[in-house]
């Protein structure tokens, strides 16, 4: 080893040679690098109309320096974040629509290992780069912070929006998609939350981070970033927020009803079909409604701007830190007919850019040129960064930023999605060219709202030309996409990108891409499930409830009388079932969460039949919400359907109408929305639960549709020469408790029958086994009300008897088409329900009547007509179940078990001897464990154990009896193993 002593003088000459400009540590500034999502410059500081109420973002550029006429460097967040954080355009680093700079290019030293070369620490949070799964560049960080720890052993998604983030109760929430299927990204989605629920959101929760990291000693200079996902659709934040504006005073941008007509043939052709966006929110007075929910999340994130800025101003770091502020892009409202980002315009292009610190001029606003990949060279300069390997494509702003009526505009290059295609801007024009497709140039003084294309126009000929040589002479070729299914290789809390890594797992087809070979008489599959049904039905021994249906389905196959679900809410039992996971290993456990997010890869029931050559249908409610639906993956047709204008609403229209005019009419669409919403309030609403006679005929209430649909799919051979599965999601008797009238003919209400719970039930029960859902109908707790009561379970059970007729519809349709005897039946519900039992109403319970299922199953030539079993059945059955009745080896991250051994014969109990459900109580669970003779309940602040041979409907609680200690000891320890087996597979 040779070593060398180097003179200071001598290490400084030889740091210059190689173009590195150390300064004195005690002389480096720190840098708060402040990234907001889809933000455009509608801040208070620029002035705009219309303007969002931002005083944090005014008050940063009250002590630093605003740039008002700052670009964008690509046209969505994948490119321009990728530009960002390598120094270069995506016409030299190909990345025209991909964020993974970092893979395609691994020379390039990003922007923060400039700074952990020069000795910062280096600290990220939030959307810095894109918010895909293996979209951050994980170089160079001294830490990253993730929310959630499951994020780091799943490829780092950010998962703005996930089980663990509030949501709206409703979803879709917005008027525009009311009634939809809307996609991941909320698009157009907008909606108030409640206040307290601030401190859950993703945002809060990535600040807080940034907070405390200025709150802790540095030794070293820091880089910290923080990067939130406001404004970005979809628009939900506190209601606080959408209380700042008025409705009535909300200006929308200025529209030009010809404003397209002067564009080039190939941008014409997209953006006059992308109008109608425009169009349809226009149709529904709505378009104040989007821009409100807009303006809220920008004061949103504009208030947690202002958190970090405040603890900043606290610590002993703020005079000596540079404060960047910037949004990837803007964003259009209706501006050019367009609604969203991905154009060359000034809507996608101007973002807000402001610099405050040392350096720094106080005060000052300058309209000259900039550009988002300026920010790399200016703080190599203002850090005395080493320069990275490749060549920076921007300018420093250090000498504006110093002196800012020194600087002189310049033009500034915007690339676009396709190699050729960009923008020119300069104070004064913007040149845009869509390579041979066509060009646009606007007079931005003249013209600032870009309506004018003068291009056509010769005098301007010499101008093109020059605004044309400021773009590159030669465009890199476009980067082939990444594909994380399929190019994603994830190793613990690591991931690396490796072209078809995954492919071998992933795909079950043979090499000519034709369907695997099957068995001339593959059997086929209805599997029919409810929404909310207990175990009020015939086949279960319930006598008040007529269903004649079932009863005769359940002549001809085998009931199951002890099925259970595995969490007693929609969304995680159907996450549950359908995927073949318990809920701790799904990773769904409420309403909100979507496995495709919380497992990312999972191969679900009708996705695993389709990949093996099914033809797949699916209406009504199979996965829990539009939201959730896994589409065209899993699906060959899926459907939902709305129930028909409900009669009072009917009355209440033609009398509006009658003195208004249609409700179709613009000035009539927001004033008939609340009279439509007060008119069908007793009837169609979840809280309080809507019930009554609806008015309608079976035909046109959803779940008649959805019958009918699948009886259309089976009589006119929809799938074709392929097996089938179809999956019927009958949505009733979920609330409102709606059915037509003859239904509720069946129950008069002095012929309903329960018994009365005595009112000291609870004493002695753990109160977390309580859920206050009672509220919502009206009762008291520990208090009956007969009539009240009366009239929910009239409306409850007329449900069910409507139901019942329409699956007796798919039933006969099955035996018309001739697939009666090669066809699987599985019906079954998604969870029980509460009437009143244990002063309880509704479901998120562990007591049987919340927790166990109708199911029955019926399979040609195997199950015996009219039988029953007291197995012990999870729903996580069904999948394994149908794969092997098909033929079909299962996914190999199934937890459940067939149930194949015990259909030919009802006398066995079968290898389960437990069935296991979960629900959650905050951030806890409660859990449950049964079998043929015990339940045993384990709570955050108790247990239970009831003996179900002397109290089938747990009524009487033993868990403090001296005498069930030894018991309660081999449930706890059944229990932890359960526990631990069913989140084995996460």
């Amino acid at each position: 080893m040779i070593k060398c002593l180097i003179s200071k003088g001598l290490l400084v000459a030889a740091l210059g040679c190689l173009g590195i400009q150390p300064q004195a540590k005690a002389d480096r500034p720190n840098v708060l690098f402040l990234a907001v999502d889809d933000m455009n410059d509608w801040i208070g500081s620029h002035g705009t109309t219309p303007r969002a109420i931002t005083p944090n973002l005014d008050r940063l550029a009250a002590r630093g320096v605003n740039f008002i006429n700052a670009h964008t460097a690509g046209v969505f967040c994948a490119p321009s974040r990728a530009a960002i954080f390598s120094g270069q355009y995506a016409s030299t680093t190909g990345c025209y629509t991909s964020a993974n700079y970092f893979v395609d290019h691994p020379e390039i030293e990003a922007l923060q290992m400039s700074f952990a070369k020069g000795g910062y620490t280096t600290l990220g949070a939030g959307k810095l780069f894109h918010h895909a799964t293996g979209a951050i560049d994980r170089r160079g960080w001294t830490e990253f912070f993730l929310r959630n720890p499951s994020q780091r052993t799943s490829g780092w998604p950010l998962n703005s929006w996930s089980e663990e983030t509030p949501l709206p109760d409703e979803i879709p929430a917005s008027v525009f998609n009311q009634g939809q299927k809307i996609s991941g990204g909320g698009f157009l989605e907008w909606a108030p939350i409640p206040n307290e629920k601030e401190a859950e959101m993703a945002d809060t929760i990535r600040v807080n981070w940034a907070v405390e990291q200025l709150g802790k000693k540095h030794d070293k200079p820091f880089f910290l970033c923080v990067g939130i996902y406001a404004p970005h659709f979809p628009n939900y934040c506190p209601q606080k927020y959408f209380d700042l504006y008025d409705p009535e005073k909300i200006v929308p941008p200025p529209y030009r009803a010809d404003d397209l007509d002067d564009l080039p043939e190939k941008i014409l052709k997209k953006k006059t079909n992308r109008s109608k966006i425009h169009q349809r929110l226009e149709s529904l007075d709505a378009v104040d409604d989007a821009i409100h929910g807009y303006l809220a999340c920008m004061s949103y994130a504009d208030a947690m701007m202002g958190r970090v800025l405040d603890a900043l101003e606290a610590s002993p770091y703020g005079d000596n830190t540079i404060v960047v502020l910037w949004s990837d892009h803007g964003y259009h409202h209706g501006e050019k007919g367009d609604w969203g980002k991905h154009t060359l315009w000034e809507r996608t292009s101007n973002v807000p850019f402001i610099w405050a610190g040392p350096g720094v001029a106080k005060g000052a606003t300058t309209a000259a040129t900039v550009s988002l990949i300026d920010m790399y060279p200016t703080l190599v300069e203002m850090c005395g960064l080493p320069q990275p390997r490749q060549a920076l494509e921007g300018q420093s702003l250090a000498p504006t930023l110093a002196d800012p009526a020194s600087a002189k505009d310049r033009n500034v290059f915007l690339p676009h999605m396709e190699a050729g295609e960009y923008a020119i801007i300069n104070r004064d024009w913007r040149y845009i060219r869509y390579g041979a497709d066509g060009e646009e140039l606007y007079d931005l003084k003249r013209d600032p709202n870009e309506w004018t294309n003068l291009a056509s126009r010769t005098k301007y000929a010499s101008l093109k030309t020059q605004l044309r040589d400021s773009a590159p002479k030669e465009f890199a070729e476009p980067k082939e996409k990444w594909v994380w299914r399929r190019d994603l290789v994830i190793e613990g809390e690591d991931y690396r990108w490796e072209r078809n890594a995954n492919a071998k797992t992933r795909r079950r087809k043979p090499k000519d891409s034709s369907p695997a070979p099957r068995a001339a008489k593959a059997k086929n599959i209805l599997f029919i499930v409810c929404d909310d049904l207990n175990t009020h039905v015939s086949p279960s021994g319930y006598s008040p409830i007529q269903t004649p249906t079932l009863a005769r389905l359940a002549s001809e196959g085998m009931t199951f009388n002890r099925a259970f679900c595995q969490y007693p809410v929609c969304g995680p039992s159907r996450a549950s079932f359908m995927n073949g996971l318990y809920p701790e290993s799904s990773g769904v456990i409420d309403n909100k969460a979507d496995i495709r997010q919380t497992r990312p890869d999972t191969v679900s029931m009708p996705q695993f039949f389709k990949q093996n050559g099914y033809w797949t249908g699916s209406v009504g409610k199979v996965f829990h919400s539009p939201h959730h639906e896994h589409g065209e993956i899993a699906w060959n047709e899926f459907l939902r359907f709305n129930n028909e204008e409900l009669a009072v609403v009917r009355e209440a229209r033609k009398k509006f109408e009658a003195e208004h005019g249609s409700i179709e009419e613009r000035k009539n669409i927001r004033a008939w929305k609340q009279i439509k919403k007060k008119a069908a309030a007793r009837l169609d609403a979840q809280t309080p639960p809507g019930y009554g006679r609806s008015g309608l005929s079976d035909e046109q209430h959803k779940d008649g549709k959805n019958a009918r649909q699948v009886a259309k799919w089976l009589t006119e051979k929809t799938h074709g020469d392929k097996p089938f599965f179809i999956a019927c999601g009958i949505q009733k008797p979920h609330v409102p408790f709606l059915a037509p009238d003859k239904y509720f003919d069946q129950y008069p209400l002095n012929k309903i029958v329960y018994t009365p719970d005595r009112p000291d039930l609870w004493v002695g029960l753990p109160k977390t086994a309580l859920v206050k859902r009672y509220e919502a109908f009206g009762f008291e707790f520990a208090r009956e009300n007969d009539s009240l009561r009366r009239e929910y379970m009239q409306a409850y059970h007329a449900c069910i008897s409507f139901i019942d007729t329409q699956i007796g519809i798919v039933l006969n349709a099955l035996k018309q088409s001739g697939h009666w005897d090669d066809t699987i039946i599985v019906f079954t519900s998604d969870h029980g329900y509460h009437l009143g039992d244990h002063f309880i109403w509704g479901k998120v319970t562990l007591f049987d009547i919340g927790a166990k299922v109708p199911f029955i199953v019926r399979v040609p030539g195997l199950t015996k007509g009219g039988t029953r079993s007291e197995a012990m059945v999870e729903l996580i059955d069904i999948y394994p179940t149908l794969a092997q009745l098909t033929g079909l080896n299962p996914p190999e991250h199934l937890q459940g078990m067939s149930l194949r051994p015990l259909l030919d014969h009802p006398e066995r109990l079968g290898k389960k001897k437990y069935a296991y459900s979960v629900v959650s109580r905050g951030p806890k669970l409660g859990y449950a464990l049964r079998n043929q003779s015990w339940r045993y309940g384990q709570w955050p602040d108790g247990e239970e154990l009831y003996d179900l041979t002397k109290d089938p409907e747990e009524k009487n609680n033993l868990a403090r009896r001296d005498q069930m200690a030894d018991r309660l000891k081999e449930f706890r320890t059944l229990l932890a193993e359960k526990q631990t087996e069913a989140a084995a597979r996460r």
